[in-house]
């Protein structure tokens, strides 16, 4: 049982790594792409600069720190616009891989190979989210430089274990998105739908407390939501990690179940697609 085991893992692990050097191959040849999305996120968040002008006269609120815990409320909404990067990617670029295989030529090919396919998607998800790191660098340096956050060797791994815990969580839900565009042979309706409900309902641009009761019910389910309290934890307020313990537990059990549904619900997609033959309608 153990080789067997084994050989299955060395398998499925050659699956993604050769599914990951394939996304970053056509990443790289687009460099001006690259450059553009390196850049261009700096500006996303240069509106809420002018906004705090206009409104509170600087960059520093005291009435937003009354429910934030920090007066800064740019520093805020920058980790909030870096981590929900990747619920960006992980949901169009996971979500709707199966159409673009489509478009290319090569969903026939994908489908009759032998491998289990979701094993297939976690590789196009490393590629999306190698390549969100790497923008959302960009903007943290920024971030770092003119706005006053201070990264130690003490917040970075905690940091880094959170972003991985959200990234699982992403991805579970990636699974069922692209199952779901299986069927239905088109999922940008329903990514933009669930970009918006992470946007609106996970404290990106305001805390939790600014929602009303109900909002923050749908808050609770979503791992965007405990991702960016503990970060901000670390990072703005400068707590220690086991003050956060009980968001990254809570992300974790999130993540067990979206991962779990996510391959569940993709490979019985799979098969009911296969059997009634609307695969073939691509």
């Amino acid at each position: 049982m153990s080789v067997e085991l084994s050989k299955g893992l060395r398998a499925n692990s050659s699956i993604v790594w050769s599914e990951l050097v394939k996304n970053m191959k056509f990443l790289t040849a687009y460099p001006t792409v690259f450059v553009f999305w390196t850049i261009f996120p700096i500006f996303w968040f240069i509106p809420f600069l002018l906004q705090g002008q206009a409104f509170v006269g600087g960059l520093q609120s005291p009435e937003f720190a009354k429910l934030a815990g920090t007066p800064n409320f740019v520093a805020f909404i920058i980790l909030g616009a870096i981590l929900n990067s990747y619920v960006l990617t992980s949901l169009y670029g996971v979500g709707e891989s199966m159409r673009r295989e489509a478009y290319r030529g090569t969903l026939d090919y994908l489908l009759s190979s032998p491998c289990n396919k979701a094993f297939i998607l976690i590789g196009k998800a490393l590629s999306e989210s190698s390549s969100s790191t790497m923008y959302a660098m960009t903007q943290l340096v920024v971030c770092i430089i003119f706005f006053g956050i201070e990264i130690t060797l003490g917040v970075i791994m905690p940091v880094l274990l959170i972003i991985i815990l959200l990234i699982l969580g992403l991805y579970g839900m990636a699974l069922m998105l692209a199952a779901i565009s299986l069927q239905s042979k088109q999922a940008h309706d329903l990514a933009h739908t669930l970009e918006n409900v992470f946007y609106v309902f996970s404290p990106v641009s305001y805390p939790v407390e600014a929602l009303p009761s109900w909002g923050q019910i749908i808050s609770s389910i979503l791992p965007l939501t405990y991702a960016l309290i503990a970060v901000r934890s670390l990072m703005l307020l400068r707590y220690d990690i086991a003050a956060v313990y009980y968001e990254i537990l809570l992300l974790f059990i999130i993540d067990m179940v979206a991962i779990f549904l996510g391959f569940y619900l993709f490979n019985w997609m799979e098969k009911r697609t296969k059997k009634s033959g609307s695969i073939s309608h691509y």
